[in-house]
């Protein structure tokens, strides 16, 4: 990376990370429309934006109404430094640069190289000694010896595989495997400078994520070193690692003026290569004279790349399935379990304005609940209500209905959306059957523990609503406005302790799937005409 973000909650002390990748990062409470997301009400669904200007980035305020400061002041946009410090509501964001190196290209062509390997070369290049032969040959020979010498280097690689596989196993930041990485290569070979360069997720350009030097920064801050293209070209097109043993001498690198310009001797790259394609590259040059690169560390790099790749693989999946917990706890308290699923699998398809759609709306409210609570303590009456929608809440998720919201003692849930569902009014019956039924079970439990009875009115109606994130920038809910959430509304003001009242709508789009009995025509606030209602016989569902 060139910069991540350290996000701190200052209420709960919570912390993560996020590297920051692309051209440009959002930051905001909405999940879909974000990078970064902030779960507080207090961030605008929108809030900020970071825009990617050469090394740094430029964070962008979007109008938010609670603003973005930076070291304590609020600002419209500002070039961020490292160790800057970004509030936005009860979040404290660290602005993190983690490579100040500029990285300049040179685009020109090269010949053959010098030594090239493929990932499955490393074992393959193992000698091969003939053990029936043993006996014969001679233990102080040459050859003999070479070969032992030979076969304990390539012990030792993959002894350091071994223990970078052990340091990589539980490592998630990007930023803590190249510097693990660097280090082994500066220990293990003669490399004064280390580079990686991320492959852009929608194009083939490479950019610098992180740059370490033997000798740590070396004074260079903000300074720009030059890659050979020539040699990024060859790792890209071919997929393989490739050394030079001596850049300056070998007259095949001749036309390579990085490597002419910054007196380097000795250069090698290797691709890494993920689960789904190229991820990047690693670049590495000596620049000592009396120094240069061999074929074990080649060999070396080779393997190292193939472990590197795994293991941002594995950071990748990990931020992944972070993103998705996340978006999983915030849906799921509103969203049955297959709705999350199609969401999270095709977050593109959901309409994030609003819309209009044929919905079953279903209101529920606790009859005399009121008159119970005032002789309670206000915590039990806070507990009674959460055990109650705990049991009601499961069978709305269970009938594939969305919860929109609990309101006091009540509840509204609707059916038939995100997604259009042609059993919508009989999943929503079908809940509020089960609803009632389920009281008994929580009157149960209510005289176990002294307090009184409750009991249920629901009311049902299917109607054409507009469905939709509804609000503003500091808040926004998904529910359903119109004519036909308000009768939902009244027929559960008509409807008695126990009873299930539904519209005619309703009543015509189960069809005989329930027990019904006509209950004639009502006047309802807002409605000039009479409404014929039925109540649904639930015992005999």
């Amino acid at each position: 990376m060139s910069s991540k973000l350290i996000v701190i909650d200052s209420e709960t002390g919570k912390t993560f990370e996020h590297e920051l990748l692309d051209q440009e990062e959002c930051i905001g409470r909405s999940i879909d429309r974000n990078t970064v997301v902030l779960d507080d009400s207090q961030v605008s669904r929108q809030h900020a934006t970071l825009q990617r200007l050469g090394s740094t980035y430029m964070l962008i305020d979007l109008n938010s109404a609670n603003g973005t400061l930076v070291n304590g002041k609020r600002i419209k946009e500002q070039i961020l430094n490292d160790g800057d410090l970004i509030s936005i509501s009860k979040y404290n964001i660290t602005y993190k640069k983690l490579g100040t190196v500029a990285v300049k290209f040179d685009n020109q062509r090269i010949g053959n190289t010098i030594l090239m390997r493929n990932p499955e070369q490393v074992v393959s290049s193992l000698p091969q000694i003939d053990k029936a032969a043993i006996s014969h040959a001679d233990l102080s020979s040459q050859a003999f010896l070479d070969d032992i010498e030979d076969l304990r280097k390539k012990a030792e690689t993959l002894s350091r595989l071994y223990e970078l596989n052990q340091m990589l196993g539980s490592v998630f930041s990007l930023e803590d495997i190249f510097k693990k990485v660097s280090e082994m290569l500066f220990r293990l070979t003669p490399a004064d400078r280390f580079l990686v360069l991320a492959k852009d997720r929608d194009s083939d350009k490479l950019s610098p994520i992180a740059t370490e030097f033997r000798m740590g920064n070396g004074g260079r801050g903000g300074a720009e070193i030059s890659i050979s293209r020539t040699v990024l070209d060859k790792v890209l097109a071919e997929r393989v690692s490739l050394l030079s043993f001596d850049a300056q001498g070998d007259e095949r690198l001749a036309q390579a003026k990085s490597i002419i310009m910054q007196g380097i001797h000795s250069v090698m790259c290797a691709p890494m290569l993920g689960k789904n394609g190229l991820l990047g590259v690693i670049y590495v040059d000596c620049q000592q004279v009396l120094k240069m690169f061999n074929e074990d560390d080649l060999d070396l790099l080779n393997a190292l790349a193939a472990e590197t790749a795994i293991a941002v693989d594995n950071a990748i999946t990990h931020d992944q399935l972070l993103r998705e917990a996340l978006a999983r706890a915030t849906y799921g308290r509103f969203m049955p379990k297959h709705v999350v699923d199609a969401i999270l699998a095709n977050p593109d398809q959901i309409s994030m304005g609003g819309s209009n759609a044929l919905v079953t709306m279903l209101f529920s409210d606790v009859r005399g609940f009121t008159s119970m609570s005032e002789n309670l303590p206000p915590e039990t009456v806070v507990q009674i209500l959460n055990e109650y929608f705990a049991d009601m809440s499961p069978i709305v998720f269970q009938h594939q209905g969305l919860l929109d919201k609990y309101m006091g003692d009540g509840l509204m849930a609707l059916f038939g959306v995100p997604y259009q569902d042609e059993n919508a009014a009989v999943n929503a019956v079908a809940a509020a059957v089960d609803m009632q039924r389920r009281m008994t079970h929580v009157n149960e439990d209510l005289k176990s523990r002294g307090l009184s009875e409750i009991a249920i009115g629901i009311g049902i109606n299917t109607g054409t609503v507009t469905v939709g994130y509804i609000g503003s920038e500091e808040r926004t809910d998904y529910t359903a406005i119109g004519d036909a959430v308000n009768l939902a509304a009244r027929l559960e003001k008509e409807a008695q302790a126990w009873q299930i009242i539904i519209s005619q709508a309703t009543r015509e789009a189960v069809s005989d799937r329930f027990s019904v009995k006509p209950k004639g025509e009502v006047h309802v606030k807002g409605k000039k005409e009479s409404v014929r209602i039925y109540e649904v016989i639930w015992q005999e569902a």
